[in-house]
């Protein structure tokens, strides 16, 4: 069945560009977020206005896939040597190239690997003194991947007090004590 526009007054070309207008203008403003390219010493250059911007966090403790953009939108990084925050790229490179690109890099960089989960959103958890790292890899909405990487710092858990150990119950049976271990004597007796 053709295609045709209806055919009622106050209708024609013109309403029907008029109603889909909002819809143009929500494509054009989606594509408006700002992204920096990430430069090769790992600073990063704004590049919406093509001016080209520098952005003062350097990243020199990570690996930058190449091509890779900064979702400005997206960021936020306190510190410089070490930073901690969220820092959101986007890249052409699919999601098992990026999973496979950190997972070899990561430790050239200083970060020890903790845990890791191939998924539809891919994590790597890594710590590094007393930072950890967090990535979460997934397909970009259009094409390529959105690499989200968090550091934060680390967290010690509190000590916990060493409890004496439980006294036996009256008649309880013990365990032996393991081989070649001395026995205690046996308790004397008291005397008044």
């Amino acid at each position: 069945m053709p295609f045709s526009l209806p055919r009622h007054p106050g209708s024609g070309l013109c309403a029907f560009f008029l109603s889909a207008l909002p819809l143009a203008a929500m494509l054009v403003l989606s594509g408006c977020a700002q992204t920096a390219a990430i430069g090769p010493s790992g600073g990063s250059v704004i590049s919406k206005d093509g001016k080209g911007k520098q952005v003062s966090t350097q990243f020199s403790d990570l690996p930058v896939p190449k091509g890779a953009k900064m979702n400005v939108d997206k960021t936020v990084v306190v510190g410089t040597k070490n930073w901690f925050g969220q820092l959101t790229l986007e890249t052409s490179h699919g999601t098992d190239v990026m999973f496979n690109f950190y997972s070899r890099e990561l430790p050239n960089y200083g970060w020890r690997r903790i845990a890791s989960i191939r998924a539809p959103t891919s994590i790597l958890t890594y710590d590094r003194q007393n930072r950890v790292l967090y990535i979460a890899i997934q397909p970009s909405r259009i094409r390529g991947s959105e690499i989200t990487i968090t550091v934060s710092p680390k967290e010690y858990p509190s000590p916990v007090p060493l409890a004496p150990p439980p006294t036996p119950l009256p008649g309880a049976v013990l365990p032996a004590p393991p081989a070649g271990t001395p026995l205690a004597p046996p308790p004397q007796p008291r005397r008044n």
